[in-house]
């Protein structure tokens, strides 16, 4: 079995990568209720009465928090598969797992965020969306924090692959 440098098992951070692509998904489908909420305008459980509520957000920001919510999980569970399949171990592999779990919060942040902001999230300032607020900000600088550990992820498990498609030969 391999080990990190930190004595952690890669299986028990692919197992960690799980539990939070999981609980990432879990947040997707969370906005997925909010949708349809957003959507009927109301909260709406059959058989109980129906309760009018305005739902914050928009029908458009809910529906990318259900969508890339779900594929976030999903990301972060399948890339618990890549590092197991990599030659990645001890420090970089922790980085790869860390990383990818980085993401999927970030993600989540962002979409939640984004879609309580005035310019959708894509900027601390003022955008053609809309003025820069609290919520815009949040999104902004949490997702491209994100993203930052996204690519260093993505490219440690391709780098790990690689290594371990040359000893192959």
């Amino acid at each position: 079995m391999e080990t990190t440098t930190l004595n952690q098992p890669v299986e028990k951070l692919a197992d960690l990568m799980i539990l939070n692509g999981l609980l990432v998904t879990f947040f997707g489908l969370l906005a997925g209720l909010m949708l349809v909420f957003s959507m009927l305008e109301a909260v709406t459980l059959w058989p109980l009465p129906v309760w009018a509520v305005n739902v914050p957000g928009t029908t458009r920001g809910w529906v990318g928090a259900h969508s890339g919510g779900i594929m976030n999980g999903i990301l972060v569970a399948g890339a618990a598969w890549w590092l197991l399949r990599s030659a990645l171990e001890g420090r970089q592999a922790k980085l790869a797992a860390w990383g990818m779990i980085i993401t999927g919060w970030a993600n989540t942040v962002f979409y939640w965020a984004a879609n309580f902001s005035t310019n959708r999230g894509v900027s601390v300032g003022d955008t053609p969306y809309g003025e820069g607020d609290f919520f815009g900000a949040v999104a902004y600088l949490v997702g491209g924090t994100g993203m930052l550990f996204t690519f260093m992820s993505v490219t440690l498990l391709a780098m790990g692959t690689w290594r371990k498609l040359k000893s192959a030969d």
